[in-house]
């Protein structure tokens, strides 16, 4: 069975491995990462010891040195070469797996309900942005690690539980959100009914604070955190409610997943928001009713809502308010679920073990297509941008695509999207940009400068999209118009050094010249 589980987990990824880098992410934070490049220790050095926002931000803004370690190794064992650290992703989710599965059937005993929780967890597609993305390479290390950890502190030896708080110290040292697994520790000895090894899991929460003093460090120096929505911490939770509710949803019936969520704020006062908590609350009500007989639906809720509570955003408040990428852990506890109602099916009727087998059929089915999907951008922020109605992201990277692949007319459309779902927000100005430059290139240069002039008015603190202008309208032979955006240019950006060279290169005199070193 240990053999097939992993072979029905490849299968489910396979046609990823075939994929590029993504053109979300994937380019500057590996490919061409100049830290990554680096073959000299200095690198290392960098990676675990460099807390400045010059040296995060090289890095992703983020402090995950066992993360950056391994992909520096692999820079210089195949040169980052994308289809083998696809397939190194998948590896790696496939041991995070087994090791998960080995625990289930640690924790509650071989039988249907580890079984269908450690299918149903391993097939679901959520997952398919940390494996199938390799930006997610954070997400599968941190579960491999977690997983490591649960199976380890599972082990009747002391021995072995003693190296549980040093694999949850190199999790968080691969993802942020890791901090919580020393508080999965204690569920173990709940379902075994053993006593808690305290010593054991308060050197793992030691270690976890220590990582999370160090992210929140790294968070405030690269301006990573961002105020609570709503503006409090109460209408965060308030907007927490659908989202947790849709999460549910998503672990249920996973048709709406998306590698970017819409989200909208909501007000402390709203009470909708509130009531979409109710899900949860009858969870926790049955969990309680259950809890003498059956502690299983209790440690399942925990195994959702403990992973889940660092984005919750009511802690820290994060600038993406959901993703599929926060599903990895908590998924637990629904797939727990799915495998304890399994379970009471079967023992009520054999015949009832259909049902679930269609529907880790049903998942393996939705994963293939999710994680082909995750093989080309055009494709992935395609289904983005069906899945969106406001956002103005998902048709920018689907225009960027479409245009790196050579398809103008779907680039121009997509780009037209984004500038009208959200036109003043960063994704609109950086398609502003790109449709300037691609009608540029067709010659429609008075509709290049149309787009941008309107671009300036929406975005008057960016140096480039006025340089732009600038520089097209130079090129039309409008020499006054642009000598007075030239000038109007150094005035606001004296720093902005291409905006200067192009001032230089049209009217040489007329621009100002560089002052001289001190």
């Amino acid at each position: 069975m240990t053999a097939l589980f992993a072979l029905v987990i490849v299968g489910a990824y396979a046609g990823s491995i075939r994929g590029g880098f993504l053109n979300y992410d994937d380019p500057w934070l590996i490919r061409d990462n100049p830290v990554l490049a680096r073959a000299d220790r200095g690198a290392l050095k960098t990676i675990w010891l460099d807390l400045s926002e010059d040296g995060r931000m090289s890095l992703g803004a983020e402090y995950l040195p066992v993360r950056d370690t391994v992909e520096w190794v692999e820079a210089r064992v195949h040169g980052l070469d994308p289809h083998a650290m696809r397939a190194l992703n998948l590896a790696i989710y496939v041991a995070g797996a087994l090791l998960l599965r080995a625990w289930l059937i640690g924790a509650i005993g071989a039988g249907v309900a580890a079984e269908v929780a450690a299918w149903a967890f391993a097939l679901h597609p959520a997952h398919a942005e940390s494996v199938a993305w390799l930006a997610g390479r954070k997400d599968v290390l941190a579960l491999l690690l977690v997983g490591a950890a649960l199976v380890a502190y599972a082990r009747e030896e002391r021995r072995w539980r003693l190296i549980a708080p040093a694999l949850i110290a190199l999790a968080c040292l691969s993802k942020g959100v890791a901090v919580a697994a020393p508080l999965i520790l204690p569920m173990h000895d709940l379902l075994r009914k053993r006593r808690v090894d305290w010593p054991v899991v308060a050197a793992s929460i030691t270690f976890a604070i220590g990582v999370t003093a160090v992210h929140v460090h790294v968070g405030h120096t690269v301006h990573m955190t961002t105020a609570p929505l709503g503006g409090s911490r109460i209408a965060a939770a308030a907007t927490m409610g659908p989202v947790f509710a849709r999460y549910l949803a998503h672990a249920a019936w996973p048709a709406n997943l998306s590698i970017i969520q819409e989200v909208r704020a909501r007000e402390a006062t709203d009470l909708l928001a509130w009531l979409a908590y109710a899900p949860l609350l009858a969870w926790a009500v049955v969990a309680a009713r259950l809890w003498r007989r059956d502690r299983r639906p209790a440690i399942a809720l925990g195994l959702f809502l403990v992973p889940m509570a660092p984005t919750s955003q009511v802690i820290v408040s994060l600038q993406n308010v959901m993703a599929d990428r926060y599903l990895l852990l908590p998924l637990l506890g629904p797939a727990l679920a799915a495998g304890v109602l399994a379970d009471r099916l079967v023992a009520w009727d054999r015949r009832a073990i259909a049902a679930p087998a269609l529907g880790l059929a049903a998942l393996f089915a939705v994963t293939v297509a999710r994680a082909e999907a995750f093989a080309d951008s055009a494709r992935v922020f395609g289904d983005a941008t069906e899945k969106t109605l406001t956002l103005a992201a998902p048709p920018f990277q689907l225009g960027a695509a479409l245009e790196e692949r050579g398809d103008l007319a779907g680039a121009e459309a997509a780009y037209r999207e984004a500038i009208a779902r959200d036109p003043r927000t960063e994704p609109a100005r950086r398609a502003a940009n790109k449709l300037a430059d691609l009608c540029l290139r067709q010659g429609r240069t008075a509709e290049a400068m149309a787009i941008l002039a309107t671009a300036v008015d929406r975005f008057p603190d960016d140096p480039k999209v006025l340089g732009n202008l600038a520089e097209i309208t130079a090129r039309h032979g409008r020499r006054e118009v642009a000598l007075q955006l030239f000038q109007l240019l150094m005035a606001r950006f004296p720093g902005y050094e291409v905006g200067r060279r192009n001032f230089e290169r049209h009217f040489g005199d007329a621009a100002p010249q560089r002052a001289p070193a001190p």
